[in-house]
């Protein structure tokens, strides 16, 4: 639930507010004439979320690569036999016939992605 206090906390209760976002670690929302007008966050939360947003796009492919393979595989070997399995079922495609050229492949692709191949 997000936290709305008025401007006038700032200045009369300084300390409760300090308090609420250290143990939150969650923004407060600062009020002026019942409009949002600032928000306030510990030191440590706001140096996480400048962590966050400073890293690079090759640390967020990795974070986002590692996070999806975390969710989908329990350990490294449940990854290899995916792999294997489907490196197989290709193999077997193959042999009954069951394939595209690389050209219907990245037909397929730009038209279900948006991708272009210039």
């Amino acid at each position: 639930m997000a936290l709305i206090r008025p401007c006038a906390d700032l200045r009369n209760n300084y300390n409760e507010i300090s308090r609420i976002c250290h143990e939150t670690r969650e923004p407060m929302y600062i009020t002026k004439n019942g409009t949002n007008d600032l928000v306030v966050l510990s030191d440590e939360a706001y140096e996480t979320f400048v962590k966050i947003n400073q890293e690079t796009e090759e640390e967020r492919i990795e974070r986002l690569v590692s996070e999806h393979f975390d969710k989908q595989y329990a350990t490294f070997e449940e990854f290899q036999k995916a792999i294997w399995d489907k490196v197989e079922q290709a193999l077997k495609d193959v042999e009954e016939g069951n394939y595209c050229t690389m050209e219907e492949a990245m037909e397929e692709l730009e038209k279900e992605y948006g991708l272009s191949r210039e």
